[in-house]
């Protein structure tokens, strides 16, 4: 924009109002110091579906530095001042309360010290403690500068953290008119399942429930932590509008000419600096929304082959993969015992993982009662592969004197270089995956190196090596009841 038009914009009042009925224009009028570059390539699109009233549900998964954090926040300022009569009530989420203390302190600090923004629409309302009919809020006065504002025009702005209470609360006679969830979650909490667990409880059973069913919206913001993380399962519900700018669009060309941002990023030069800056993994993860473990991605859910039915044969067998923990601490890591179906079918071996693998915390007399109780499961005959290392060699010793067929295995390498032996078998098609009811274990192999457990992951890897050591010629495993 040429510098006559903004001096232009300033010093119109009336062309300042035209342009804020926009978000983009309220963004460049109102905000103009909040974009020293010249815009990016999707900037219309965030900033169009973020003004548009009528998507309720709104995912925008961006780039680090791609001002998603930016334009939610300038969103809900434009969102407050130009349409007081559709969002009364907005509530800003973020990760920690120190996040939402800063989310909050940015906003106000536009309200409060904007010169346009003062001279256009007003102030914020001051809580006077001298003032008999105070403004009802969930604060103490410190708090209240801080996470919790109402404006001239009566739209209250409050300031939350991942877990906080949501349901509930109303200003005046509102219920949340706009919510929006800035990184609620970051690598280290979506490392455990439990963690991810608390996230979608909060969200779904807090969160959501909170918002005006007629008119309110929900919009979050983020970027691809896991395939299981909270972004990944909101986006999953199918009611949500996704959106997803990575730094590289695809197709061909070189990568300077597929940036999104060339203002920012105008040469190969400067991507390959951010690419150093942040190491592959990182530059991967952060920058084109790939979700990539610490080391690398051994299987992708591409590699799977599914099934519907395995076969039925009286020459098949049940192979099973068991890594014991022998406690139930909260602290401790899970047994888990994955089952195969092991056929060879023209004489070529295949693996049918059985849905539903046993993966929880067990005492030692639980963890046997759990093996006997997989092996008179089926009418097949069962070959066990238990890894025997420390406490683990007891209960080996325990299901020979029941007569279980058990293999010991004895790991010589880690377990990434264990996985990518057994991921060959997972790749070319010989290890198969029930379309449904192997979900935690497949989260558990894609993330394998994020996650914080991997017992199920091991087990899998057991029964493969287990099977594939063996020979993959057709045997005969005697059944010992």
């Amino acid at each position: 924009m040429e510098t006559l038009q903004l001096e232009r914009l300033v010093d119109d009042p009336e062309i300042r109002r035209a342009a804020a009925k926009t978000l983009k224009g309220f963004c460049l009028t109102y905000l103009p110091h909040h974009f020293p570059a010249d815009l990016s390539d999707f900037f219309d699109e965030m900033a169009g579906a973020l003004e548009e009233y009528d998507i309720k549900r709104l995912e925008v998964i961006g780039f680090r530095g791609c001002a998603k954090s930016t334009m939610a926040s300038l969103a809900l300022v434009w969102a407050s001042l130009e349409h007081p009569e559709l969002y009364p009530f907005i509530i800003m989420l973020a990760d920690t309360r120190s996040q939402a203390s800063i989310n909050a302190a940015t906003v106000q600090h536009e309200l409060r010290n904007n010169d346009l923004i003062l001279k256009d629409y007003g102030h914020l309302k001051y809580r006077r403690l001298d003032d008999p009919r105070p403004e009802p809020t969930l604060e103490s006065d410190e708090d209240w500068q801080a996470m919790n504002c109402v404006l001239d025009n009566g739209v209250r702005i409050l300031s939350r953290s991942r877990g906080q209470k949501i349901r509930g609360l109303k200003h005046r006679q509102h219920r949340p008119s706009l919510i929006i969830a800035d990184d609620v979650e970051d690598l280290d909490w979506v490392r455990t399942q439990e963690n991810r667990d608390k996230s979608d409880r909060w969200m779904r059973g807090n969160v959501l429930p909170s918002i005006d069913e007629r008119h309110g919206r929900m919009v979050i913001i983020g970027n691809w932590l896991h395939t299981d993380g909270l972004m990944a399962r909101l986006k999953n519900t199918g009611i949500f509008k996704v959106l997803e700018f990575p730094l590289l669009r695809e197709g061909a060309g070189t990568e300077a000419e597929r940036c999104t941002w060339k203002a920012k990023y105008p040469t190969q030069e400067a991507i390959d600096r951010k690419r150093d800056e942040l190491g592959d993994i990182g530059f991967r993860r952060e920058m084109l929304l790939q979700v990539v473990p610490e080391e690398g991605q051994d299987v992708h859910p591409e590699d799977i082959t599914y099934y519907d039915d395995p076969p039925f044969d009286d020459g098949n067998y049940l192979a099973h993969g068991v890594d014991l923990a022998i406690s139930t601490k909260e602290s401790a890591d899970y047994t888990a015992i994955v089952s195969g179906e092991v056929t060879w079918p023209g004489g070529k071996l295949e693996i049918y993982i059985q849905p539903h693998p046993i993966i929880r915390r067990m005492a030692f007399h639980d963890t046997m009662s759990a093996l006997d109780d997989v092996r008179h499961a089926s009418l097949m005959s069962s070959e066990f592969f238990v890894e025997a290392v420390a406490y683990q060699q007891a209960a080996i010793e325990e299901m020979e004197r029941r007569a279980f067929a058990v293999t010991p295995m004895h790991p010589i390498k880690d377990k990434r270089a264990r996985l990518r032996v057994a991921a060959r078998y997972i790749k070319n098609g010989t290890v198969k995956f029930p379309s449904h009811g192997c979900e935690q274990l497949l989260t558990q192999l894609f993330g394998f190196g994020a996650e914080k457990h991997d017992d199920a992951v091991d087990s899998l890897v057991f029964l493969i090596l287990g099977v594939a050591q063996d020979g993959i010629e057709q045997k005969v495993i005697h059944y010992v009841g």
